[in-house]
Order: C-alpha cells, then structure tokens, then sequence
C-alpha cells in the first residue's frame, strides 16, 4: 500500500515516532528469553531483541541530508537435541522510513547482507519511496557435537581475528570500523568443523560459501589455535576468493591490566599486486572506571596518494565490503568513562595518518533497565572537503552522522 493513501496521522514522521515508542512501551516490561520445551532429550528457548533507530545523514558532500527510521525485531530459538546436537535460528522482521538512497557503508540496519551466501534467503514485503518492510533469515545452523569435534552446518555467525577497529583475519564479515551496532554479526552459509587438540588449543576448517557455491566467491579457511605462555595465538591460510591467504593473531596481557593483541594478514592476490596488512593495538582498564584503546592499521592495499582514492574507492574490495579504507596508515584511538553503573560515555577517533583526516565518535549509552538501554551519538567528519570528483582527503570526503537508538531484548 503506498503511504500516499495513508491518513495525514500516518505520515513518516508520526509513524518514525512509532518507531521509537515501542522499545519505550518494552523498557518498562521485564522479560527474559522463555522456555517453549524442555526434555531430557530435546530443549527449545525463545529470545530476541527489538530495536527502534534514527540515523540522521548530514554535511554530506555529494548529497543533500537525510534522516531515516529503522525499526528491527530478531526472535531468536536455540536448543538442543540429546545433547548430541545444538540449533540455532534468527528471523529478523523490519521496516525503514525515508530509507537512504546508499545505505551508509558500516551502519547495518538490516540483514540484507550477500556476503558468503548462496542465497539471500529474504522478503521484500513492501517497498515505496518513503517506506520498506523486509523479514529475513539471518542464522539458520546446527551444530553435530561429537567426541573432540564439533562441526557447524548452515548460515552461522563466525569471526575470527582478536583487534577490534579493524580485522583483516576477520575475512567473512568483518565490523566496519565505525559501526555502532555490533550486537549481531550477519551470518553467512558456512561449515564450521573445529577439532579440539587439547583444553585450550585445536583447528578449525571453514568453508564460506560464495553465491551460488561459486568457488571464486567462497572462502576455504585452515586455522590452528592454541594457548602459549597465556597468550591466544591462531594461524590460519586457505583462498580468500580468488586470493591466496595466510594469517596471524595474538592477544595477551603484558602486565597488570595492560592487554596487547594484533593481526597480520598477507594476501596472495589474482587480480592485483599482492599485499599485506596489519593491526596491533593495547588497551587498559584504569581504577576509576576509564577504559583507553589504541590500535595502528597498516593497509597494504591502500595508496600513499590523494589522486589514486576514487580508484580505491570504486574498486571491487571497497564495493563488495571486502575492506572499509584506502590510505596506508591508520591510528584508532577508544576511550570510555563509567560514569554511573548505568550510564557510559565514550569517545572514539579514526584517524587517517596521512592526509590528516578523521572521523570524531562522541557515544553515550544509558541501561535503562536489565534488559533496555539507550544509545545516542554522533560520527563527526574532519578534514578537506571533496572538489567535485576529486578527493582531498579520506574521511573528508564523509558526511557526518547522528544516530539514536532503543534496544529492547527479552
């Protein structure tokens, strides 16, 4: 139906008004994930999230503002079977006002991922210029426990690596580095088969379907972990793609609250020079509740130079999600204050060491009950602005960002 029929009372900013009123109606409800069946030989919980967001577009270079609301239910039903098998399944059901003409690279809404999956396994339900409704399977997979092996068949969340800003071990669906939901991971159609060599250490083999089982599109992963000297080590190689990869990580403490991770990623690449990339970082937890991070990116696949970005940026890898930056070198700094037991700022900055741009990350998240909290924050811009086609700068080149946001789980 379009909303040109709808009565004036339910025009998009009414119905964005909605939007929000319903994880506020929830905040006050206690709820928790129910038990639907119960056996010795066979169990079946439901739980899930609902979440009302506002994402405001703004300053943005090529195109004029923009503001949207999203509202996203996920019901989620896990369980077991004899304790010889466990399930696991996620619908997701959400509807858009005012959706973006291009969906914010980073900022996920919606499962509408294509990444390593053979089939997108979702539903336009209705689409209008000002309003979209989809309902989407976003994890379906069982996992076969059996003696010193567990394997995972079907679309299932999977991550790899150990830093947090960026993740190039992470090949599947890596977070942006400026993402600010990173609640769920979109799944994708995988078997997962980890064989355990010892308490702490074992090897998985990963196979990441491509669309339609397209091997240039899939991803075939070899990946030993174990535990050395109370550091997490893993190695890993395989085919990215068409790629050949090997990889590396590592996180540990180096003395009292001072914790140390990083990866290395080397790429074997088919259709460009080959290229490595590498991420270290350190973090501590102060006793007056403040929390610092800082990581360095090196981005092998980016250029030194400001001319060669609208190559990078139109480039498969960029398009595809595959990675999220185009310059060489990168600073991400992360610092959180725990104000109350209830409420934490942060303030994060992505920097980009060569041309001097950044991105500016002020965040401020309130639990409004057990099982409610509020996010609100803003994703600043800084640096030269792009002269028509021409970038300047990296993050310049952004627009700047407001969001706002329930979160209601039960």
């Amino acid at each position: 139906m379009s909303l040109k029929n709808y009565p004036a009372a339910c025009s998009p900013p009414v119905l964005l008004l909605l939007f929000f009123c319903v994880p506020i109606f929830f905040a006050s409800v206690r709820a928790h994930g129910s038990e639907l069946v119960h056996t010795d030989q066979f169990t079946c919980d439901l739980s899930g999230s609902l979440k009302g967001i506002y994402l405001g577009i703004h300053d943005n270079p090529f195109d004029r503002g923009h503001d949207s609301g999203f509202a996203l239910l996920r019901l989620i039903l896990t369980g077991t079977v004899a304790d010889k098998a466990s399930f696991e399944f996620h619908l997701l059901e959400g509807g858009t006002i005012n959706p973006p003409g291009i969906s914010p690279a980073g900022f996920s809404t919606f499962s509408t991922s294509e990444r390593f999956r053979a089939d997108r396994l979702d539903h336009i339900q209705t689409t209008h210029e000002d309003f979209t409704a989809s309902v989407a399977i976003d994890r379906a997979n069982i996992t076969l426990h059996i003696p010193h092996c567990d394997i995972t068949i079907g679309r299932q969340a999977i991550s790899l690596g150990t830093t947090y800003f960026w993740n190039p071990n992470d090949l599947l669906t890596a977070f942006s580095p400026y993402e600010f939901d990173r609640d769920y991971k979109p799944g994708v159609d995988a078997v997962n088969a980890e064989f355990a060599l010892g308490e702490f250490s074992g090897i998985n083999l990963l196979y990441g379907a491509g669309n339609h089982f397209r091997l240039n599109d899939s991803v075939l992963l070899v990946r030993g972990f174990s535990n050395i000297c109370d550091f997490d080590i893993a190695l890993m190689a395989g085919r990215f793609r068409e790629d050949g990869f090997v990889g590396g990580d590592f996180s540990g403490e180096v003395g009292p609250g001072i914790g140390v991770r990083g990866e290395l990623a080397y790429f074997a690449a088919e259709k460009d020079n080959d290229f490595f990339q590498a991420v270290l970082g350190t973090e501590y937890r102060f006793e007056n509740n403040v929390y610092l991070s800082a990581e360095y990116f090196y981005n092998g696949f980016g250029t030194l130079h400001q001319s060669g970005y609208l190559k990078k940026v139109l480039s498969d890898r960029i398009t595809e999600g595959d990675f999220y930056n185009i310059s060489r070198h990168y600073l991400g700094i992360l610092g959180s204050y725990e104000v109350t037991p209830l409420l934490i700022v942060s303030l994060a900055l992505i920097i980009n060491l060569h041309d001097h741009s950044m991105l500016i990350d002020p965040t401020l998240i309130y639990s409004l009950s057990d099982n409610t909290e509020f996010v609100a924050g803003m994703i600043i811009s800084s640096g030269h602005k792009p002269r028509g086609f021409r970038l300047r700068s990296e993050f310049g080149s952004y627009p700047d960002f407001t969001f706002v946001e329930f979160k209601y789980y039960f």
